[in-house]
C-alpha cells in the first residue's frame, strides 16, 4: 500500500508541460500531466496501450485521430493507444491531468519531464 497525494504533483511548468510520475509498475504507470495555459501535447500513439485521463484541474480539448473532445474537471476519456491523441489546454489556467497508460509500452513514457 502506498498513500499519494495528488497536489504533491502539481507543478508549474517552467516551459510547456511538467509530467510528475505517481506510480510506476510492470504493466501500468500513472502521473500527473502539468500543461501550461496555451500549451499543447503534441498528437502521439501509445501502440497497443490504452490511455485514462482524468481533468483535475482547468480545460482541456483533446484531439483523437481527428476528432476534438471537450473535457472538464471530474471528466475522464479512455484512448486506444493506436489512436494519435494531442491535448490542448483551453482553459485560463494550467491543465492538470491524471493519466494511466497500461500496459506502459516505451519506458520513455515511465518518467518526468518538462518539456
Amino acid at each position: 500500500m502506498n498513500k499519494l497525494i495528488f497536489k504533491d504533483y502539481f507543478h508549474e511548468p517552467q516551459k510547456k508541460i511538467a509530467k510528475r510520475m505517481l506510480f510506476k509498475s510492470d504493466n501500468v504507470i500513472a502521473f500527473v500531466l502539468n500543461i501550461a495555459k496555451g500549451g499543447i501535447l503534441p498528437g502521439h500513439t501509445h501502440l497497443e496501450s490504452t490511455l485514462i485521463l482524468q481533468v483535475m484541474e482547468g480545460d482541456a480539448k483533446v484531439v483523437t485521430d481527428g476528432n476534438e473532445t471537450s473535457l472538464q474537471v471530474g471528466e475522464l476519456m479512455q484512448v486506444d493507444g493506436q489512436e494519435s491523441m494531442q491535448v490542448i489546454n483551453s482553459g485560463e489556467d494550467v491543465l492538470r491531468l491524471f493519466v494511466t497508460i497500461s500496459p506502459i509500452g516505451s519506458e520513455a513514457f515511465a518518467k518526468d519531464a518538462d518539456v
